[in-house]
């Protein structure tokens, strides 16, 4: 039989708990008790009622009403995913399609459907979980947040209101113990830069952007400790800014653009570069072979970004994240705490690695350090 039971007067009307129950020969609490796989008071189902139950419901083609199922406080078997982000990350040439596709995967074993929540807007026209003062996530069991931009007063708001929750990417607002998958940064770096001494570099710098929020927090630490594991010291490893740092931002010296930075690194003999913006590797990477150097034969070059799907990004050897194991850790976590609430916060943390690539080698002579110091000018600014 079909989805829908004719009426008196032709027309089709929604299969209800009641059409089951009749078909079935049995109660609507006990329907209501086997779809939503929940025992009510001394209602008992034996295996043998269930099944007579989700016979006539295949039979009637019953679709369980969604909203008033969510209501009753069952389970919709549906998580969300939510963005602040003006457009979902559909195409794969964006940042955080990986995320998706990997929470597509994950929700997908995990027998859950995923509902995408878009219209939400407040009247400045941008992206809200609460507009008209509603949680417009509610309809699915838990959401995973994916991007950046968040509103903390809004993330505040949810965790208050105990609505399940993860964000893909670590988060901290104060007051607010929140559950996040996130990429080891730090970790990440660190290796890399230990990777780069390990091939025989010794003149090591970070070139990072001149702004005070880390987009991806870590990275500058991941340097320091790395450089300080190997005992090199400003002079040998040193902090550039591109730009004119803001006040608070530690640095050792400044850039004017990515040809006064492989023009620096030609002049104090420095044969690897760590770049946190992995844009700004490929303008370095043109800058130095214009001006006669080979890369990575007098010049290695690492991006930070994890993001070889930006133009010429996948040209250079780039810090790799696990975008899409991130996708699927968020998707299992939030599994976690729709079972065990108070398992909350779940906070989970994964290896990034290096996405080896042409730009990426030992110094042209390896067995010697080569080159000027650069102690004495580490700190002035290159323009």
């Amino acid at each position: 039989m079909g989805r829908a039971r004719r009426t008196e007067t032709g027309g089709a009307r929604r299969v209800t708990q009641a059409d089951v129950a009749a078909h079935a020969g049995v109660s609507t609490g006990i329907v209501s008790s086997v779809i939503n796989e929940r025992d009510y008071g001394s209602i008992r189902v034996s295996q043998a009622t269930r099944d007579r139950v989700w016979r006539a419901v295949k039979e009637l083609g019953y679709v369980p009403n969604i909203a008033a199922r969510n209501l009753a406080g069952g389970s919709n078997r549906l998580i969300g995913v939510f963005t602040y982000q003006p457009l979902f990350p559909m195409e794969s040439r964006d940042f955080y399609h990986e995320f998706l596709v990997g929470i597509e995967e994950e929700a997908e074993r995990a027998g859950y459907h995923l509902l995408l929540f878009t219209g939400s807007q407040n009247a400045g026209r941008q992206r809200s979980i609460y507009a008209g003062g509603i949680n417009s996530l509610q309809l699915a069991d838990g959401s995973v947040l994916v991007g950046t931009d968040e509103s903390s007063e809004e993330i505040a708001r949810l965790a208050a209101d105990s609505y399940p929750f993860v964000f893909v990417g670590q988060r901290e607002i104060p007051g607010v113990e929140l559950s996040y998958v996130a990429a080891d940064y730090l970790g990440g770096t660190a290796a890399i830069v230990h990777e780069l001494a390990a091939r025989g570099h010794r003149r090591i710098a970070m070139v990072q952007s001149a702004h005070g929020h880390e987009g991806i927090p870590g990275r500058r630490a991941g340097f320091r400790r790395a450089r300080a594991e190997l005992g090199l010291g400003a002079a040998d490893a040193p902090v550039l800014t591109l730009g004119e740092p803001p006040p608070g931002v530690d640095s050792d010296g400044t850039l004017a653009d990515a040809t006064a930075a492989a023009a620096w690194a030609a002049e104090r003999g420095t044969t690897a570069l760590v770049v946190e913006d992995s844009t700004q590797a490929t303008h370095v990477k043109d800058a130095a072979e214009r001006a006669g150097r080979s890369v990575p034969g007098d010049l290695t070059l690492v991006g930070l970004s994890g993001a070889p799907e930006r133009p010429g990004v996948a040209d250079i050897a780039e810090m790799s994240i696990p975008r899409r194991e991130m996708g699927q850790e968020a998707v299992r976590a939030l599994v976690r705490l729709l079972a065990d609430p108070g398992a909350a916060p779940l906070r989970v943390t994964l290896d990034c690695a290096l996405r080896e690539g042409p730009t990426l080698g030992p110094p042209r002579d390896a067995g010697r350090r080569g080159g000027r110091s650069p102690g004495r000018d580490a700190g002035r600014a290159v323009t």
